[in-house]
């Protein structure tokens, strides 16, 4: 497997548009994190400030900001599937000696290789926020809600495995961000609260919505609404949507011609 790794390396490694996108995405994290450091809301004349990086809450909080970037990290695996297609690296890595299920596990170990390196990056800036901006200086707690970073590997490696999916059967950009967008905002709202029975409560487990339930929102919270806990339901929803994109990938690429 780490050979199909290698290859997958080498064919992004030699571009300055690969290392700018890892460039950005490293110093556009850390700068969101500082810039919500000590938010302030004005109520009625009173201003109220918070503080998200208070030990334990700052993995929680720290976590549920970082999902903000997925989308950024779906986009840049949907461009690397479908520039496959446009060049036709896919069709020549099968004649180079590649199975098809060797190609698709290659891209499996590249995805897996963004969502730790990713998940690793939110860890320490998660702990360093917690070191250098907390109030409290709790250390005592400074191991509670780490789950939270386990839970964001799980979310991440949702989207990134539909981004995979799409790409695969579309093969074109433009028209497989379309795809995303249209599913995302509009499909699949229609499908929950239009065409799904209510009684039936299957509208939280869509692939989407139940990807973007894995983390809640800890920010009501914060500002005195109620407590929000991740559902081990919803998380094991969103963990075998993983496993079901990749497996649906792997028939399309048996199944359609290169």
């Amino acid at each position: 497997m780490l050979k199909l790794l290698e290859i997958e390396l080498r064919k992004l490694l030699p571009y300055r548009s690969f290392w700018a996108a890892v460039l950005a995405y490293a110093l556009l994290m850390p700068g969101l994190f500082i810039s919500l450091y000590r938010l302030g809301v004005n109520v009625r004349g009173l201003q109220l400030d918070f503080n998200f990086y208070n030990f334990p809450e700052v993995w929680h909080n720290t976590t549920f900001i970082a999902s903000w970037f997925n989308i950024l990290l779906y986009f840049f695996v949907l461009l690397v599937v479908t520039n496959e297609y446009q060049f036709r690296t896919v069709r020549q890595n099968v004649i180079d000696g590649l199975s098809r299920w060797q190609y698709l596990g290659g891209k499996v170990m590249l995805m897996l290789l963004f969502a730790i390196g990713s998940t690793a990056l939110v860890s320490v800036l998660g702990w360093l926020c917690g070191m250098f901006l907390s109030e409290t200086q709790n250390t005592a707690q400074m191991f509670v809600k780490t789950e939270y970073i386990g839970l964001y590997f799980v979310q991440l490696l949702g989207y990134l495995s539909f981004a995979l999916l799409v790409g695969t059967l579309v093969r074109k950009q433009g028209m497989s961000i379309v795809i995303f967008l249209g599913y995302s905002l509009v499909f699949e709202t229609i499908l929950r609260y239009r065409i799904l029975p209510s009684e039936w409560g299957l509208g939280p487990y869509l692939p989407l919505q139940a990807l973007g339930a894995v983390i809640p929102n800890p920010l009501l919270a914060s500002f005195g609404g109620p407590p929000a806990n991740y559902d081990l339901k919803i998380v094991g929803v969103s963990a075998a949507y993983s496993v079901l994109f990749i497996l649906i990938t792997g028939f399309v690429l048996n199944r359609r011609d290169l």
